[in-house]
């Protein structure tokens, strides 16, 4: 599909009602969903001052993903999205109650606690992400299908900026703290339960889709089974369909590439919010509430970034944007800490207020966010329009199997070597390990080019699936 047309189906697809409330969702749900993750960085941190125990959090995060990530898709594939979409949302909200609930109590005692409770809010994710990404190419048409996942993925990126640099961290600053019939209620108390406010309206706008829209034509059946009955159907037959979606994958040699590079963009994203704090108060010397502001210039790359990148992809093709991609991201990872020594030597007084400095790092990240753009659309992408519609859910959780199982050893061994050695050095190692990842994958690209067309020939023959487009990003 020419790029051309994706902006006139932007517009069409915001005419779509049951699309635009699907669409509010996402935003409004990975908008919180990532506010969520920037308050338990800076409580951890506020609490224990360690990289290693803001990683825990991150772990916690990523653990229920390893542990029913597949089985999850299992169910999403068997069941109906609409009602597994709702239920997830519901249950988040009483979770972050709970998160209110128990930030009344002493801070430093309530740790286990809060990372029971985010815990169990990822565990819920795990059924609402899969639901979602299959339900998107059951509202659009196959022409209409390129422009909605671009959408989808500016509105990822965009709800990272929402959540990490705007929500929280304005929430945080502004907010005063009151008392309420004696109770403090500080910023935390407050931001956790407009969080879970926020998902009773996300649960709103899904049930508000008619359960027509959200049905698979193709696995239709007469009646919808009642929830019983699907439950006792998916669990008789959870594990031959998870291998089913493991071997579907490992088959195909662009699809398992995807998923690795998808995997990779995400880790990378974890490591760099588990080292955000450190890297402001040690390596900038700045204060924690600045946090949001270094950052910024890098939501504001990953938003521009995902806009920009049809047109990139469409003119330089998949491989050469990931491997610019992962080479930008080295460097800017690389001249951050350099820049940072540079201005301490000549400013050694006054280095970390010297504006300089803030505008370096800024375009840096700047830069950063767009290089992550240029590995995470393209690989989403391509996994999705190389999924078709009767085992996608298995594919996206899988997919987030793979990514959180990759990420729990990586998080214990960054925060492990950070609170070891200064931040900087630790950011010149994952320099190091994404300029060769990105060149590895270039490598595997060519050593399986011939997979490419094989495999599409292969979709096409299958019956009960339906390739998500006919083109290959």
């Amino acid at each position: 599909m020419a790029v051309a047309q994706t902006n006139g189906g932007f517009r069409t697809l915001l005419k779509k009602r049951n699309f635009v409330r699907l669409w509010l969702a996402q935003l409004i749900s990975m908008t919180v969903f990532n506010a969520t993750n920037y308050a338990l960085i800076v409580l951890i941190g506020k609490i224990t001052s360690s990289s290693i125990m803001i990683g825990l959090v991150i772990i916690c995060f990523s653990l229920p993903a390893i542990l029913i990530g597949a089985p999850a898709g299992v169910f999403v594939d068997r069941m109906n999205k609409r009602r597994v979409m709702w239920l997830s949302n519901c249950v988040r909200a009483i979770i972050m109650f709970f998160f209110v609930l128990i930030l009344f109590a002493d801070r430093s005692s309530v740790l286990i606690p809060i990372y029971l409770l985010t815990f169990l809010l990822s565990a819920v994710g795990q059924f609402f992400s899969p639901a979602e990404g299959s339900a998107i190419p059951l509202l659009v048409s196959e022409q209409e299908l390129t422009p909605a996942l671009s959408l989808f993925n500016i509105t990822f990126m965009l709800s990272q900026a929402l959540g990490y640099i705007l929500l929280a961290p304005i929430a945080l600053s502004v907010l005063p703290t009151f008392k309420l019939i004696g109770i403090n209620i500080d910023p935390f108390v407050q931001l956790n339960a407009l969080i879970a406010i926020l998902y009773l309206v996300c649960a709103v706008l899904i049930i508000s889709i008619p359960k027509s829209s959200l049905t698979q034509t193709q696995l239709q059946h007469k009646g919808t089974p009642d929830i019983a009955t699907q439950t006792l159907s998916v669990f008789r037959t959870v594990w031959d369909e998870t291998m089913q979606g493991w071997r579907f994958i490992h088959k195909r040699k662009m699809l398992l590439l995807a998923v690795i590079q998808l995997s990779f963009a995400g880790v990378l994203i974890l490591v760099i919010g588990q080292l955000s704090l450190t890297i402001v108060t040690q390596m900038l010397g700045m204060p924690a509430n600045m946090m949001a502001f270094v950052f910024a210039p890098a939501g504001i790359g990953l938003v521009l970034g995902s806009v920009l990148m049809p047109r990139v992809l469409q003119r330089i093709g998949q491989s050469r944007t990931v491997l610019i991609g992962t080479t930008v991201m080295a460097l800017a990872m690389t001249l951050a800490p350099l820049a940072t020594l540079l201005i301490h030597q000549l400013m050694p007084h006054t280095w970390n207020q010297n504006p300089l400095l803030l505008i370096i790092v800024g375009v840096l990240m700047f830069f950063a966010g767009i290089s992550l753009d240029c590995v995470n659309i393209p690989a989403q992408a391509s996994m999705q329009e190389r999924s078709p519609d009767w085992i996608k859910g298995r594919v996206l959780s899988l997919q987030l199997v793979l990514y959180n199982a990759c990420a729990i050893p990586i998080i214990l061994f960054t925060g492990a070597v950070t609170d070891l050695f200064r931040v900087d050095r630790v950011l010149y190692l994952i320099a190091i390990c994404v300029f060769a990842f990105g060149i590895w994958g270039l490598s595997y690209e060519r050593r399986h080019i011939n997979d490419r067309s094989q495999e599409d020939h292969q979709a096409d023959k299958e019956p009960m699936k339906q390739a998500l487009s006919s083109h290959n990003v």
